[in-house]
């Protein structure tokens, strides 16, 4: 079963807005994800001090959405920020999706083998981190249902062998 997340209807719990330097960050609280949405220039000047802030909410160990679809720049030390944390999350195990945005392209161009798990949209960020949570829930309701067939026929051989 696919549910359709529409990024408005998306329960949203905290908002905080930190500035960077020219660089801003809008951090909200969801109920499926930390999303980490920049705005503004990510150059060498902030990008690390926009790293770090980053970092701070990916250690509430949550999926992690980054969209840099409103970035007006971004500078080499931006994206290797960027990819940093990427790789921290996945070291984790821990979902992370990037939107990349505009200014982004160019860099993917040229860094051809970033791994970055990038996505479209919002939308489709959110459905994936649902539909990995649906198949979590699908294969540990099957493990229960298979404990609880286990447990009824040893339950029923029991009362078989007492009469």
């Amino acid at each position: 079963m696919t549910l359709q997340i529409k990024d408005s209807i998306e329960q949203t719990y905290r908002h905080h807005v930190i500035d960077c330097a020219g660089a801003q960050l809008l951090i909200s609280a969801r109920s499926l994800a930390t999303v980490c949405r920049v705005e503004g220039e990510v150059d060498a000047a902030n990008a690390e001090n926009l790293t770090q802030e980053i970092r701070h909410y990916a250690r509430l160990k949550s999926p992690l959405i980054i969209d840099f679809s409103r970035v007006e720049f971004l500078g080499l030390a931006g994206f290797r920020g960027l990819l940093v944390i990427v790789e921290e999350q996945r070291k984790s195990h821990l979902h992370c999706s990037v939107i990349a945005g505009a200014t982004m392209r160019p860099l993917l161009r040229i860094v051809t083998d970033h791994s970055l798990p990038l996505v479209a949209s919002m939308a489709e960020a959110l459905q994936q981190i649902d539909d990995v949570v649906q198949a979590h829930r699908q294969f540990f309701s099957d493990i229960v249902s298979q404990r609880q067939v286990r447990c009824a026929d040893s339950v029923a051989r029991a009362a078989g062998m007492g009469s």
